[in-house]
């Protein structure tokens, strides 16, 4: 097999799209060729683990016989595989304190009021709320120290309002244009 189509088949082994019979064709390609690009060693190293983990006998007939005799004492006995109901009551008890641990903490955390730095003295209240409004209000100034540069641009805006009277002249022209075309239509 050409080198580019099992390139093309190892693109879409990585993807996980190759069928069975295409990695047939890629195991026995690395598995019979000795002399394959360097790149693909890594390939040729898990087609080979793949190999003989497919060869190797697994089976433990010992431990076959033993589930069979097992499943079929199942089966006659008529017992299912179920829970102790001990273990299902401990599990519900254990679920009810975590509930009641965590809405205990909860309503306890809930109810605490963080200190927020009231005063007794009327005076030094005065003082810090004034304090922090001028903090605030510097804050607020410093911001618009840029915009003064928009009163540059009204002026030149308000240079413009003069174009109002050319336009209205605009309009008693155009409207002096109709009449005359009115008047040359009637001498035709």
């Amino acid at each position: 097999m050409d080198i580019q189509q099992i390139k093309i088949l190892l693109d879409k082994f990585d993807r996980a799209e190759t069928s069975l019979d295409e990695e047939k064709v890629l195991r026995e390609y690395f598995l019979q060729h000795s002399e394959i690009p360097s790149r693909y060693e890594s390939y040729r190293a898990h087609f080979q683990y793949c190999e003989s983990a497919r060869k190797k006998n697994y089976q433990n007939p010992e431990l076959e016989k033993r589930l069979e005799d097992l499943m079929e004492d199942q089966e006659s006995s008529g017992k299912k595989i179920a829970l102790d109901s001990r273990k299902i009551f401990s599990w519900i008890i254990a679920a009810a304190m975590v509930i009641l641990i965590g809405t205990t903490v909860l309503f306890l955390n809930r109810n605490q009021k963080p200190d927020l730095g009231t005063f007794d003295d009327p005076e030094l209240a005065y003082i810090e709320a004034k304090r922090t409004m001028m903090y605030i209000s510097q804050t607020l100034n410093y911001g618009t120290k840029e915009l003064s540069n928009i009163s540059k641009i009204n002026s030149g805006v308000e240079s413009l309002r003069n174009l109002e009277k050319l336009n209205s002249g605009l309009y008693k022209l155009k409207m002096l244009s109709k009449i005359n075309e009115t008047t040359t239509e009637e001498k035709k």
